[in-house]
């Protein structure tokens, strides 16, 4: 999964809005002086013109015009929305409307619809940015629909042209579930939203802690996150469970002994109040991967008797199939529901930080499908970073303890963004035009944007500010958060330049010569290198041999390839991208003759969090008697993460296909996202994929038949040697 760049730009740029609309109103019919825009519309993204136009319109006597100013810059864009506060109940919401376009060239056109949980945390966004709308059209009709936060949030809705033409909205309308926005219900109201007591900070102060008070902690973290996801009453959303926490907490702190901490545990689970009679969930038919990890329950020697037996009492409870911090989202990832972001924090105190250990610990524990995978364990963890978390001196140590618990979880979808994340933030860091990859376990330039700097491709960096690439290396391992030692290694080629400094010294090394050189640094956005990437989404190669790009390719090409292929000998499928298209719909069926399993999957309970059972087989393919016949060559590395090894599974499946490169990013599964007090985002894959056979793909990655990585002697030489491995065992 990524985000363009584009989104990050708007999930910060949002000016603030006093008033929010009773309804949408899309039809801009309202006169104001000088085609301002109708109230509660503002202006997101400050680089275009927007306007009332009384002279292009869909229907009336208006419509919206977004229209560049003469100087526009690569990443400038013109958005305008409406701020619809989510008081409503449904489950997805839609935006249509009408577009009309006027030479859209160089960037794209389209309606906009952005929702934010309740955390203030991106939710789900569209901007019709991968239906490329271009060129110059008449009046059509658009639409674009989102899934809802079941808890409330915010949804911004409009239109965006991110484009050198000009572009006009008309009869934008807002739908939930397919109805009018003011026919929606409200939205249910729980008792846990009413309790605001701690929103200014918990009170919770940790000046040292003792051996005695970091195991009370410890228990406490593993109850507390039990219970939250275990119990009918925390489910039906009777308690804030953060802020329940919070009260706790002094007394958990204050107690003498194990003794007396097991009782003033006892006394808050018995005191919960009574759940309602729900139906109990039934797994006899289901194929079970993994069952809950419950055994802390049953430890007498650290719970006592009586606490013990409350916690089994709490889990033979029978559930409801909704909690009000747990759902499922359709693919079967877990859905995380009301977890807030405290956003006006950044440095968040001490009990708001153990707050985010237990948050982060406990999703894992009840809901992360690949647990298992840990190597290190996870039980252990929440000791570990307890002390961690009270010792945090500021924000960027309380960020660094998260990042480096986040990255154990080993997981390439993992890390944390957001607009307070002050550390690995692009916008609070300076680097330099380079781009570097390890090869042959060497930071190896493989793009220079200015050669002003006297720096070739193919010079080996072999230290940063004289610290050595090596020892850099092994001091942000622990920091990056990655499946496995290739992706790491691609996570921290995008900060080996990062600094706030205005000077970076380089040494690097050229045909066996050391230099060094001290070079000025620029902003992430002006250091920016175009180019590095295919600019084509299929192409020929020679008369015989066709390429395809999957970053850029579009399904409605499919027709073309089809055509440009019938008689080529192979096919070289670039799978170093991530997927623009759902490739299972049209160069997965292209190239097998017949439907064949290619994954299964294991998905979560929100009855019995912990509790993973397998899906049937998921097929890719169909009939299909005109099959490519030739041969196919998949190439892949550390940069093929999560979709792009989905499809990449079904590729090779077909009669005469070949992976070749390196180990993948080990990633694969559709992903969840959540928040962590400070307004920290991150995200984690949410279902279990496995191959039929039941063989793991996270953290091992789509295993190539032919292992084959570039070298520094290749990159200096300016080639593709897996491209021109691929054509050679086509043509062999």
């Amino acid at each position: 999964m990524r985000f363009p760049a584009l989104v990050l730009s708007c999930a910060l740029s949002l000016p603030a809005v006093a008033q929010y609309p009773a309804s949408f109103d899309g039809s801009f019919e309202s006169k104001k002086p000088g085609g301002a825009l109708p109230d509660g519309w503002v202006d997101w993204g400050g680089k275009y013109r927007l306007a009332v136009d009384d002279s292009t319109y869909y229907e009336g006597h208006g419509a919206l015009r977004i229209t560049p100013f003469e100087k526009r810059g690569m990443n400038d864009y013109g958005c305008t929305v409406i701020r619809i506060p989510v008081t409503f109940a449904g489950k997805t919401i839609s935006l249509k409307g009408y577009l009309k376009l006027d030479a859209v060239t160089d960037g794209y056109a389209g309606l906009f619809m952005r929702v934010d949980d309740k955390s203030g945390a991106v939710y789900k966004m569209d901007n019709m940015q991968k239906r490329r709308l271009q060129g110059t059209t008449g009046w059509q009709q658009y639409n674009i629909t989102l899934s809802l936060p079941s808890g409330g949030g915010t949804v911004y809705a409009g239109a965006i042209n991110h484009s050198n033409g000009n572009v006009w909205a008309d009869n934008l309308e807002v739908l939930i579930d397919g109805k009018p926005l003011k026919d929606a219900p409200p939205l249910r109201v729980y008792k846990a939203d009413s309790d605001h007591a701690f929103d200014k900070g918990s009170g919770i102060n940790i000046s040292s802690l003792t051996p005695l008070q970091a195991t009370h902690l410890e228990v406490l973290g593993k109850v507390w996150g039990f219970l939250k996801y275990y119990h009918p009453a925390i489910m039906a959303g009777e308690y804030n469970w953060d802020y329940e926490l919070f009260r706790i907490l002094p007394a958990i702190l204050n107690s003498t002994s194990e003794t007396a901490r097991n009782e003033v545990l006892l006394r808050w689970t018995n005191q919960l109040t009574a759940p309602q009679e729900f139906r109990r969930m039934r797994t006899g038919k289901m194929v079970i991967k993994f069952t809950p990890d419950l055994d802390w329950i049953s430890d007498e020697k650290t719970l006592g008797t009586a606490l013990s037996a409350a916690l089994k009492t709490v889990a033979a409870m029978n559930r409801d199939d909704a909690s009000y911090y747990l759902g499922l989202e359709p693919a079967g990832n877990p859905a995380f529901k009301n977890e807030q972001a405290y956003n006006t924090m950044a440095y968040p105190d001490a009990g708001f930080r153990l707050l985010a250990l237990y948050r982060y610990w406990n999703i894992i524990q009840y809901c992360f499908p690949y647990k298992h995978l840990i190597t290190e364990g996870w039980n252990n963890k929440l000791a570990e970073y307890i002390p961690a978390m009270i010792n945090a001196a500021d924000t960027a140590a309380y960020q660094t303890a998260l990042l480096r618990l986040i990255a154990g979880i080993h997981d390439s979808h993992a890390g944390i963004y957001g607009a307070n994340v002050v550390i690995r933030n692009t916008d609070r860091f300076r680097t330099l035009p380079l781009r570097a990859r390890f090869v042959e376990n060497k930071a190896v330039l493989v793009k220079v944007g200015d050669e002003k700097y006297g720096l070739q491709v193919g010079d080996v960096i072999t230290a940063v500010n004289k610290e050595p690439v090596t020892a850099m290396v092994q001091r942000l391992l622990p920091l990056a958060s990655a499946s496995n030692y290739a992706t790491q290694l691609n996570r921290i080629e995008r900060i080996l330049f990062q600094t706030q400094d205005s000077t970076l010294q380089l040494e690097y090394e050229r045909e066996g010569k050391i230099s060094s050189v001290t070079l000025a640094t620029t902003t992430y956005k002006q250091a920016i290198i175009a180019g590095g990437w295919p600019s084509v989404s299929w192409k020929m190669i020679g008369e015989d041999v066709g390429y395809v790009y999957p970053g850029n390719f579009k399904n409605t090409q499919m027709d073309s390839v089809r055509d440009a292929f019938k008689n080529t000998r192979g096919m070289v499928i670039d799978m170093r991208t991530y997927p623009a298209d759902n490739l299972l719909a049209s160069l997965v069926k292209y190239v097998l003759p017949s439907p064949v399993p290619f994954a299964k999957f294991t998905v979560g309970s929100v009855q019995q969090p912990g509790l993973f059972c397998v899906t049937g087989e998921m097929k890719a393919g169909a009939k299909n008697k005109d099959y490519y016949r030739g041969k196919i060559v998949i190439l892949v590395d550390a940069t093929t993460q999560s979709n792009a090894e989905f499809v990449t599974m079904a590729l090779r499946l077909a009669p005469r296909a070949v992976v070749l490169g390196s180990t993948t990013a080990g990633a694969d599964g559709n992903v969840s996202y959540f928040t962590l007090p400070g307004g920290v985002q991150t995200l984690i894959t949410g279902i279990g994929v496995y191959y039929p056979d039941g063989r793991e793909t996270q953290r091992v990655g789509i295993v190539p038949d032919i292992v084959m990585e570039p070298t520094v002697k290749g990159i200096r030489e300016n080639r593709d040697e897996l491209l021109d491995r691929a054509l050679a065992i086509i043509r062999e």
